[in-house]
């Protein structure tokens, strides 16, 4: 029996004007989405950055006169606008159209490793694809199929499930020195970098203690599982770790 309330959620998420969204369009939603979620400004520059992260099976073109044309459509739709430090901001329909594209991602990941045990350097792409042709009655049924989760397979959040993010919640490059603390959170768009996380078991749940911050040296050590284990700063910047695990699905694969 398909849930009320995922009913409920995605109808909010999901609301549209009368918009003829493009791929492409909904790729450049998502990557700003992204980019916002993890607390930066969106600059053009940082765009470009995220949009580079996009599987090349979208076909994305990434020059600066094609962002910023592709930007000033999206502009004239009123998905997005600018503040006077030409940050990039989402407007309210665009927020939402972003969130249900992110909300069907994350959904697609699930999927492709709870139900298909699909590797984890695999999936970003995977669900890329997906998300694009995913129904809203498809999502709900494998929301229902997957009990409601909360975070996708990289600690991610899915917009509507009522998660919370951690108070505690740091990158690897600001956490205390030997403390021991939870991976919560990874990055899925480099598979190179999620397959090298994955052999040395940095992924959502997993205990991790810093052990040095070296940003003379550009490195940060880490320990996991009694191994030494050493990573770029510019890495240990976008994988997130939490004192005291809130999020359920992530504290039960401790106990694993």
């Amino acid at each position: 029996m398909k849930s009320k309330s995922s009913k409920q959620i995605l109808t909010k998420l999901s609301s549209k004007k009368d918009f003829n969204l493009t791929q492409a369009m909904e790729n450049y939603l998502l990557s700003i989405y992204v980019v916002m979620e993890r607390f930066q400004r969106v600059s053009n520059s940082e765009l470009v950055d995220q949009l580079r992260r996009v599987p090349e099976s979208e076909n994305l073109g990434t020059s600066l006169p094609s962002v910023s044309g592709m930007l000033k459509r999206m502009e004239k739709e009123g998905l997005i606008y600018s503040n006077e430090n030409r940050d990039i901001l989402l407007s309210d329909i665009g927020n939402k159209l972003a969130e249900s594209l992110i909300r069907k991602h994350r959904i697609a990941s699930r999927m492709i490793v709870d139900l298909l045990g699909v590797d984890l350097d695999r999936v970003n792409a995977e669900s890329h694809m997906l998300e694009h042709a995913l129904s809203d009655e498809l999502e709900i049924d494998i929301i229902s199929k997957l009990n409601n989760p909360k975070i996708d397979p990289f600690g991610q959040p899915i917009p509507g499930s009522g998660y919370k993010v951690p108070k505690s919640l740091v990158t690897i490059n600001c956490a205390s020195l030997n403390t021991l603390m939870v991976v919560h959170r990874i990055p899925e768009d480099d598979s190179d970098l999620v397959k090298f996380l994955t052999n040395n078991n940095i992924l959502p749940g997993s205990q991790i203690t810093v052990k040095e911050i070296a940003e003379y040296r550009g490195v940060v050590t880490v320990e996991v599982k009694d191994k030494i284990i050493t990573l770029g700063l510019d890495v240990s910047k976008l994988i997130y770790l939490c004192e005291k695990c809130i999020c359920g699905e992530i504290c039960l694969k401790i106990k694993k």
